[in-house]
């Protein structure tokens, strides 16, 4: 077992497999901090598909509405900017705030998605939602 940047799934049966890990640690007298707190999967693929497909959705009704052609990367960092929270990314121990759709967990990825939709419902912007997408087994099938 590794423990890895992101963190390590803990449960009861792999409970004494970290401590062994973490005692070596411990006995360089070094001090650590833990921090326990509920495990949250990362966003799904088919959560990122979904998106994908809706920033290409709205590229596609925003270019028929104007002179511009625009892409699904620019409808990307447009709704990121708009929606997307800020998290901690700490390089070399400097810290910045960055806005990655990389670093939401499910439930986060699932309120983002939720904010485009109610953006493009209030724009008239239709969006596919697929019959087997995990959106609709959330409750979000309303577009």
């Amino acid at each position: 077992m590794n423990l890895h940047k992101d963190g390590i799934r803990l449960h009861k049966s792999n409970f004494n497999a970290i401590g062994q890990q973490i005692q070596p640690m411990l006995e360089s007298g070094d001090c650590y901090r833990l921090i326990i707190k509920p495990w949250k999967d990362k966003r799904s693929i088919p959560q990122n598909s979904l998106m994908w497909m809706w920033n290409g959705d709205v590229a596609e009704a925003a270019s028929q509405n104007s002179t511009e052609v625009h892409t699904d990367e620019e409808l990307h960092e447009f709704f990121k900017d708009l929606y997307c929270p800020a998290k901690p990314v700490t390089i070399f121990g400097i810290t910045k705030w960055v806005k990655s759709t990389k670093l939401l967990d499910t439930e986060e990825m699932t309120f983002y998605l939720r904010r485009i939709e109610v953006w493009c419902i209030e724009r008239g912007i239709k969006l596919r939602i697929p019959a087997n997408s995990e959106y609709h087994a959330k409750g979000n099938d309303h577009v």
